[in-house]
């Protein structure tokens, strides 16, 4: 059932009027981008707007991060203007909104008067936890107490995402870790996206984000070890900590259990690896 809302165009770029649009929703380092580009990569006709790291409730088109245009498949220059950027894509171009670090709530304001499918990407929760906690370790502006703090909001969010996938809707989920190791999934993502399936390579290494967290000389995505992230971060006590809080978060550590089995055991034994050593909560388990 679609629950969306029209909400009014903003003025920025009032003859916009996309032909269809994707609204993208995944936390940071679950493969967002990389499954996005297929996206743009695909698109039917080559004719595509992305607006890349929008706000949820407002208005992509007055807060945006970035902007990326392709008209016949070919990238184009985005001027200082945002409609006569717009301009350059011509009649009913597809539009792909996306949001980080933030889940779809219903019901919402829908963006422009067109077809409008809700897309949410995930990733099991070991690599992800890893990688972001990778990431925020190669920032020297956050502290030790700062990662914690973003590490344990991320995992709130995280968590509607796996309440997302456990309740049929209209959302399109995508799994990294089946983006990464099927083409037939990639294929069938595709197709229930209404994009082509000219191009079901993995792609290159995207720009946004700074790349892989771990790799950062890697070039495609076919070099990059996206399933061993939990394993590289294995003995490092932050990480351990971060799955000692986890397990005795008993919704979460049982919703983990539920989408990643492997995930839910080997918290308890990377945590201990980690030189920490616990009993769950009674009646809770992993």
């Amino acid at each position: 059932m679609n629950m969306a809302v029209r909400s009014d165009t903003s003025s920025l770029a009032p003859g916009f009027r996309p032909g269809r649009t994707l609204r993208v929703f995944g936390m940071r380092r679950s493969g967002n981008h990389a499954i996005l580009d297929a996206f743009l990569r695909n698109a039917p006709g080559g004719n595509v707007a992305f607006f890349n790291n929008c706000k949820r409730a407002q208005d992509p088109l007055g807060t945006y991060r970035s902007l990326e245009l392709r008209c016949d498949g070919t990238e184009l220059k985005v001027s200082d203007t945002l409609a006569v950027s717009l301009e350059q894509l011509g009649q009913a171009p597809l539009a792909i909104v996306s949001v980080e670090d933030a889940m779809p709530r219903r019901p919402m304001r829908q963006l422009w008067d067109a077809e409008e499918q809700i897309v949410v990407i995930y990733r099991s929760f070991l690599n992800w936890a890893a990688s972001l906690l990778k990431k925020l370790q190669g920032n020297a502006a956050y502290g030790a107490l700062e990662r914690a703090r973003i590490m344990t909001n991320a995992c709130r969010t995280y968590a509607k995402a796996l309440e997302i996938a456990d309740a049929p809707s209209d959302v399109q989920l995508v799994l990294y870790d089946r983006w990464t190791g099927s083409e037939a999934y990639r294929a069938e993502v595709l197709s229930n996206l209404h994009l082509s399936q000219s191009d079901l390579s993995l792609g290159d290494v995207q720009r946004y984000g700074g790349g892989s967290s771990f790799q950062k000389g890697a070039q495609t995505a076919a070099e990059l070890g996206v399933d061993r992230r939990a394993d590289q971060m294995a003995d490092d006590p932050e990480f351990g900590m971060l799955l000692w809080y986890v397990a005795h978060e008993t919704d979460l550590a049982q919703s983990i259990a539920r989408h990643f089995p492997d995930d839910a055991e080997r918290i308890l034994g990377l945590a201990e690896t980690a030189g920490l050593t616990f009993h769950l909560p009674e009646g809770g388990h992993a």
